[in-house]
């Protein structure tokens, strides 16, 4: 049996959560998808600027949790969403907010990487295209920037005509986090993103994502509490659609509250 702790030498500065704004506040949210009772009774605040990790066995409900702040559930038959999802001052649940603009500002990159069946260019400019966006000088500025932000620019720079479907694993979830980046979310949504990856992938992505929360607030799902450890400052445990347990990260490995918290993080089960 072990338990986790964080890695100290990676953390210099603490954060310090109740310092921090609220981007989201989540109120009682519950979801169901027809008689199956998935996320229940959820309310939690995540923090501005900040990487939020959600952390759980298999089917205990943080993917759910995750899509529902963008609304991605909507595309699920027989899905349904109550409870309040805050994001400056609008319930981002309520039938008349637009979820197109919705998810222009609050991306989301997937478990496998995505990337379409074109140029690295075109792939990273596809949303911009899609706002209306035509003039050359402003999607090359944005494919360079956003190319920047995901660590892939010196890496594709000379080929940005290429297909994407040429780039290794590592680098087509790089690029899918280029392509969100592109339309300048406030938050970005990441469901398992390392989970298809090799290790040096993986610690790509994670040392991005680090240095993206100055700009973007960050919520990730994942299986790899060593993970969470590395790069959360807060983390919260679901277990059964339930959120048993949320708070600073160090806190919650190091010393957590619920008897269940600590049997999971201990390897008890999982």
């Amino acid at each position: 049996m072990y338990v986790l702790t964080l890695e100290k030498e990676k953390r210099i500065v603490q954060p310090n959560p109740e310092a921090m704004e609220t981007e989201l506040k989540v109120n009682n949210l519950n979801v169901f998808y027809g008689s199956n009772h998935a996320v229940k009774n959820v309310s939690m605040e995540i923090k501005k600027h900040a990487i939020t990790a959600l952390i759980g066995p298999s089917g205990c409900g943080k993917s759910t949790f995750l899509r529902s702040i963008n609304r991605m559930n909507d595309l699920i038959p027989g899905a349904v969403c109550k409870g309040e999802i805050l994001y400056e001052g609008i319930n981002l649940l309520d039938a008349s907010v637009d979820v197109v603009s919705l998810r222009k500002e609050i991306g989301m990159l997937f478990q496998k990487p995505n990337p379409f069946p074109k140029s690295i260019f075109d792939n990273v400019t596809h949303g911009l295209k899609c706002a209306g966006i035509r003039k050359k000088d402003v999607l090359e500025n944005a494919v360079e920037e956003s190319l920047k932000l995901a660590g892939l620019w010196d890496e594709t720079k000379d080929r940005l005509k290429h297909s994407a479907l040429s780039l290794s694993g590592g680098q087509q979830q790089r690029l899918c986090l280029a392509r969100a980046l592109a339309m300048k979310p406030k938050v970005l949504l990441l469901d398992e993103p390392t989970s298809a990856l090799d290790p040096v992938s993986t610690a790509k992505i994670e040392e991005l994502l680090m240095s993206l929360k100055k700009r973007i607030t960050i919520v990730i799902v994942t299986h790899n509490m060593q993970q969470a450890a590395r790069i959360a400052d807060q983390t919260a445990f679901f277990y059964e659609g339930t959120l048993v347990e949320f708070g600073n990260t160090r806190d919650l490995f190091e010393n957590p509250t619920h008897t269940r918290t600590k049997s999971y993080i201990s390897g008890q089960f999982g």
